[in-house]
């Protein structure tokens, strides 16, 4: 299946990966193919010993400074991380690939990602329907059924930050289609060791891949109980308000997430996006890729997205709705 860049998905300086692609031509298509490389932190003639700065190598010329960390932080090369990356998807028995990478903020971060959709569809209800596997959405008869328009895909994504003191991290990225808009998703709890050796019996890709899919099924879940659970669009206006401890809808925020729910929303012409819990995650997810993303580095916005103050706010926003009509958690364990 032909994977298409979805600009209003992956911003900034993403690039597709071309099929056959080795790790220095996927890195120099994103203008990341550099070393980091460790300095002594020093400043007006003053040594701070526990200290050293990454600085952003290229063909052995010294440029800008990625961060600054103790002595004991080892940083992961860019060439390491994207080897590591393609020989995990390798390893995936053909299932997924490299499809998109990009850095963000001069190389300060590095992420990765992969199509969890088409080749691993088989992977969400295997023989449970008796047609040998496929998603039950794509099945008119089965009640998860979800019709082409308002589908989600979602993308493995694997992050590496130079610039902050974070761990490299995967997650998945639930992109909706009709809107392209994304929330982030969890895989693992702790990080991810990123040692080649952990891959040559597939257990950590089995590992991951599988978390993976369960994040994409209660996704889908999540999905179906906002698609049928009633909401008047009075009563939305109220939960909005409610949640953001504004009575009078007077702050800008509440402002801006009025107007999408009720004029604005990408998609609100779809009988799945009117008069329901649907409609309402969607103004919120619409506000958060699309509202305020940065003007200096749009990608700055996608890793809010994915770890930040958008993702925070999504899967606040998120858990504070499937309060109002039910106890059960199973969306809330895998928001990221």
């Amino acid at each position: 299946m032909t994977i298409v860049l979805d600009r209003k998905l992956f911003k900034g300086n993403a690039q597709l990966v071309c099929d056959g692609a080795t790790p220095i031509q996927m890195l120099e298509a994103a203008n990341a193919n550099f070393r980091v490389t460790p300095v002594a932190a020093e400043f007006g003639g003053r040594q701070f010993p526990q200290h050293q700065l990454w600085m952003r190598e290229d063909n052995g010329v010294i440029g800008d400074c990625l961060g600054c960390f103790g002595t004991r932080r080892v940083p992961q090369q860019p060439a390491v991380i994207t080897q590591f990356f393609s020989d995990f998807c390798a390893h995936s028995e053909k299932r997924i690939k490299p499809d998109v990478i990009g850095s963000v903020n001069g190389g300060k971060s590095i992420y990765m990602a992969c199509r969890l959709a088409g080749d691993t569809s088989d992977l969400h209800d295997q023989n449970t329907a008796g047609d040998g596997g496929g998603m039950g959405i794509s099945r008119a008869n089965d009640e998860r059924f979800i019709a082409k328009e308002d589908r989600t895909e979602h993308y493995l994504m694997l992050v590496v930050h130079y610039g902050e003191s974070l761990a490299t991290k995967a997650f998945v990225l639930a992109n909706e289609l009709v809107c392209s808009n994304g929330m982030a998703l969890k895989t693992v709890e702790n990080t991810i060791a990123l040692h080649h050796r952990a891959l040559q019996d597939g257990l950590q890709v089995e590992a991951i891949l599988n978390q993976a899919i369960r994040s994409s099924e209660v996704y889908a879940r999540m999905k179906n109980r906002f698609m049928h659970q009633p909401l008047a669009i009075a009563d939305g206006i109220n939960l909005i308000r409610q949640f953001h401890d504004d009575p009078q809808g007077e702050s800008n925020v509440v402002k801006s997430l009025e107007r999408i729910y009720k004029y604005n929303l990408i998609g609100g012409e779809l009988e799945t996006r009117k008069d329901n819990f649907w409609r309402l995650a969607n103004a919120q997810t619409q506000y958060t890729s699309h509202s305020y993303v940065s003007k200096q580095d749009p990608g700055k916005t996608l890793l809010s997205q994915c770890q930040g103050s958008k993702a925070r706010g999504n899967r606040d926003f998120m858990a504070f709705l499937e309060s109002q009509f039910t106890t059960e958690l199973s969306s809330q364990m895998v928001l990221a």
